[in-house]
């Protein structure tokens, strides 16, 4: 028998729970309608500067960005081949209905905190069956602090729309272990390929978790099938591996637009400067007082321990699911989950803290790019939000009624509002303060395997900060005079006058995809000087030479890959199968 959709989706919005769970959320959001911005926060003034430039590729004609090309003092940088699309593609979208690029930012923050407590209350209501209990496993997933430390302190974006992920992660492959429908297959696939899309930091720690829940819903499922012609429960059970498998395996062909040019091209981007010095996450370890210290602050990240912000479990969320632990006995209907996710959350905070060292050690090619082990809280987040729900659905009857569902929701509001509270501050987002940021701070920068030394400024500096028309092409011998006619995020043309054969450098990093024509027949260019700048060697007389960032074979197959991969997904959902 086929799930009416439509029925289903109409009793999980028509539920009183639903409504309740928007008008709470919108404490904790209402400090982004206010006017001005956090642009203190710590990647604040990054989400808006990457928006502008993508936004900048995306008229200059790029239908998926990879280059930012005022990064790096304007010689530019390959930032969407390493940061996934989701965030920049949605606040692009608003963009070009006419929101500013805060505005834009704002509103994408705002719709992924609220979309994160949606997924995590379809989770919870489905597992706990129990909507008042997921009512509170979604105010959790809501309040708990490292959320709000996302949203107002840290201004993660990316983090933020990853969050939204989970939950619908672990719904689809429970229905899956539920029904074995193809449509089931579909979501777990297109959800697991949004996680990858919204944060590959991220998904890869999510991943392992994924992982264990895929295969500890196997073994609940050898528990309860029965023998059946001769097969034994756990021969039936592992039937569950093929189109759990087969989800995983599409979602990464969804994200191969992504993950693809990644395999193939990061090799040509220096990483020390992203896993060295201040970002080695060797010097990121929690103590065991970060976790539960109720302290909450505004600045930047600090070496063994000394963070001068909030990364803290939360008081309610780890209490609660001490609770939950505690009346284990008393329920039969989410004691296997509350045993799994208490499982998860004991082993990431051992995870976090410097106990687990040498474990790092065995893994540190790949753990570095995670940079801080503390962004395990992501994990914590989601497990003690459930564990907070599976509480109430725990203690009996009595808990599991409205009223008791919506006092506790209340205390989450209620202890974590004063963290919903952003240090807003006046800022202007141009070409010129974003030169400001990147000379003063030393942000938006970063290297390719053709740069000997990373620069401190260029000469499109001065230009930038006077708001002139950018010099982007120059000649290097004499007797040759170079023009910049037109310049965008994804392309520059130049007038090149040569009484003879002449060099032109352009003020833009060498990295491949690029491309140049002289007077529209295609001419080699190749990296030259420390800074690893784009050269094209040009005869006598008067030219039209183009530069253009065009796709390569990586990102065009991963591109095709992602396009079938995704109707392929779009025709599960709708296979009378599922």
């Amino acid at each position: 028998m086929r799930d009416n959709i439509p029925q289903r989706f109409s009793s999980f919005i028509l539920h009183p729970s639903f409504f309740i769970l928007l008008a709470l959320c919108a404490f904790a959001l209402a400090p982004l309608t206010a006017p001005g911005y956090f642009s203190l926060a710590h990647d604040a003034r990054h989400s808006v500067y990457f928006l502008r430039m993508f936004d900048q590729s995306i008229r200059d004609g790029a239908w998926y960005p990879r280059w930012a090309a005022d990064m790096v003092f304007g010689y530019g940088y390959p930032l969407w081949l390493i940061l996934a699309p989701i965030p920049f593609f949605a606040g692009e979208a608003f963009h070009l209905v006419g929101l500013d690029f805060v505005s834009a930012v704002k509103l994408v923050d705002g719709l992924a905190f609220l979309g994160a407590a949606l997924t995590m209350f379809l989770f919870a209501s489905r597992v706990l069956r129990n909507k008042n209990a997921a009512l509170v496993a979604a105010i959790a997933y809501a309040y708990i602090p490292y959320h709000l430390v996302d949203l107002y302190v840290r201004a993660a974006q990316a983090e933020l729309v990853a969050l939204v992920f989970p939950p619908l992660i672990f719904w689809a492959f429970h229905r899956l272990a539920e029904t074995r429908r193809v449509r089931h297959i579909a979501i777990a696939a297109l959800a697991y390929a949004g996680l990858i899309l919204a944060h590959i930091q991220s998904a890869f720690l999510f991943t392992p978790v994924i992982g264990l829940y895929i295969l500890w819903l196997v073994a609940q499922e050898g528990g309860r099938q029965p023998v059946v012609g001769g097969q034994t429960r756990w021969f039936a059970a592992l039937r569950l591996l093929m189109p759990a498998a087969g989800a995983l395996a599409l979602a990464l062909g969804i994200a191969a637009i992504f993950l693809l040019p990644i395999l193939f091209e990061q090799r040509y981007l220096t990483s020390d400067p992203l896993i060295g010095g201040f970002f080695n996450y060797r010097k990121h370890f929690l103590n065991v007082s970060q976790l539960l210290s109720p302290f909450w602050g505004y600045g930047y990240a600090g070496e063994y321990g000394n963070d001068q912000f909030s990364l803290q479990l939360g008081l309610m969320p780890t209490l609660l699911a001490l609770v939950a632990l505690w009346a284990l006995a008393q329920t039969r209907a989410s004691r296997a989950s509350i045993v799994f996710f208490v499982t998860v959350v004991a082993a990431t905070i051992f995870a976090m803290l410097p106990v687990s060292a040498s474990l790092w050690e065995m893994w540190a090619g790949v753990v570095a790019f995670t940079q801080f082990p503390w962004r395990l809280l992501i994990i914590t987040t989601f497990a003690l939000a459930f564990l907070a729900g599976a509480a109430m659905d725990a203690l009996g009857e009595e808990a599991r009624g409205s009223a008791p569902a919506l006092a506790v929701a209340l205390l989450f509001v209620t202890a974590s509002y004063p963290y919903a509270a952003p240090q807003h501050t006046e800022a202007m987002f141009n070409l010129q303060t974003q030169m400001e940021f990147e000379v003063k701070y030393g942000e938006l920068l970063g290297d390719t395997i053709w740069t000997i030394e990373r620069p401190k400024t260029s000469p499109l500096v001065e230009q930038y900060l006077a708001g002139e028309k950018l010099t982007r092409a120059v000649a290097l011998d004499e007797g040759a005079q170079v023009e910049t006619l037109r310049y965008g995020g994804q392309s520059v043309e130049a007038r090149v006058e040569a009484r003879a054969p002449a060099r032109v450098l352009f003020y833009t990093r060498y990295f491949p995809g690029w491309t140049a024509a002289l007077d529209g027949q295609p001419i080699g260019i190749e990296p030259y000087g420390e800074q690893g700048l784009i050269l094209a060697r040009v005869p006598a007389g008067t030219h039209v030479l183009r530069l253009r960032f065009e796709d390569t074979p990586p990102r065009w197959l991963g591109a095709i890959i992602s396009a079938i991969s995704l109707g392929i997904a779009l025709a599960m959902l709708k296979s009378r199968k599922g």
